[in-house]
């Protein structure tokens, strides 16, 4: 059962949608393959240094924003479910 995000999730994930376009690009390109984007998103990885959603890379993770380039340390659902965001 669906239900409404609650303001402190909705600042979350504006937050997430901010910064940096490559991230804005890459959730557009999940929309077009029909795929759901929010779920995209929360398999991602969670940068440590920004708190924003990064890309998976050999060395771990790399983030389009901050430039953070290193071990994954949680994935963005975790992140979201434990709340940490709050």
């Amino acid at each position: 059962m669906a239900r409404e995000m609650t303001p402190q999730e909705e600042r979350a994930w504006l937050h997430f949608l901010s910064g940096d376009p490559m991230f804005k690009n890459f959730v557009a390109n999940q929309r077009m393959a029909g795929e759901n984007p929010y779920q995209r998103i929360a398999s991602q990885p969670i940068c440590p240094k920004c708190e924003r959603p990064g890309f998976h890379h050999n060395t771990g993770m790399v983030c389009p924003t901050c430039g953070y380039n290193g071990p994954v340390v949680m994935k963005t659902r975790k992140y979201l479910r434990e709340g940490w965001w709050k």
